[in-house]
């Protein structure tokens, strides 16, 4: 059903702002409702258009702010993927370009700070269902890497992760790391698919465990350098990806 009235095709390479606003504030409302999954791929621009009875040239216009906040990323082959399902925040970042080692990497630099206080706070405050999403989210990183599903893979970690910032019961930390997620997923893509070498998901798996039993004992300066190392040796793994003779320094 159309949701915008579609005007003449005369008049279409004229579309006003407003009416950008109007699409891109449908296609935001959409993508933040749950009507959509993170990772997954919206409809040709075509079906879209014709569903809100707009041009296409209006609906590339939303798109490209869609895209500015983060929301959406176009798949080569395959169209417009969502990479956020919140309301884009004030501070707007871009995730990494695929292949984009070096960008993956400051990106990862970014968790260090955030991730190793929050395993900190997280070993002081965690509740029996903190405990119980982590041992969840664990289980199911385990079972992803048997079957060699990156996908779950993925969205385990996430779940982890995430379970991790709800346990220091700072509001602040769990919307940064919504906000967050959005740049963590590539590079956990990145980092499970650029490798033959299925050692690097159980090495990962193993440090998500030793993290899990440090905050599970409420042992927060023990939690604060398991996160550390973490962080670490994700960078050294992705480092390792780099073209032989490229050097970033520590």
């Amino acid at each position: 059903m159309a949701l915008l009235k579609r005007r003449p095709e005369s008049d279409r390479r004229s579309e006003p702002v407003s009416l950008t606003d109007r699409i891109t504030e449908i296609l935001i409302n959409e993508i933040t409702s749950g009507q959509y999954r993170l990772g997954e791929i919206l409809p040709p621009e075509q079906v879209i258009a014709e569903r809100l009875g707009v041009s296409r040239t209006a609906l590339r216009e939303a798109v490209s702010r869609l895209k500015a906040d983060g929301l959406v990323e176009s798949k080569q082959g395959r169209g417009l993927a969502i990479t956020a399902v919140a309301r884009p925040s004030v501070l707007r970042m871009h995730a990494a370009e695929d292949g984009d080692i070096e960008q993956i990497i400051s990106i990862v630099e970014l968790r260090r700070g955030f991730e190793i206080e929050a395993a900190s706070l997280a070993a002081l405050r965690r509740t029996d269902s903190d405990i119980d999403a982590m041992r969840g989210a664990l289980v199911d990183m385990a079972d992803a890497i048997e079957t060699d599903n990156v996908v779950a893979g993925v969205e385990a970690d996430m779940r982890f992760h995430r379970a991790v910032a709800e346990a220091t019961r700072n509001e602040h930390y769990i919307e940064f790391f919504s906000f967050l997620s959005q740049l963590l997923v590539r590079n956990l893509e990145v980092s499970r698919t650029r490798s033959a070498n299925a050692r690097r998901g159980t090495d990962a798996q193993r440090e998500h465990q030793l993290l899990f039993d440090a905050i599970e004992r409420g042992d927060p300066e023990l939690a604060r350098q398991l996160a550390r190392n973490h962080i670490e040796n994700t960078v050294s793994r992705l480092l390792d990806r780099m073209p032989n003779g490229v050097k970033r320094d520590s």
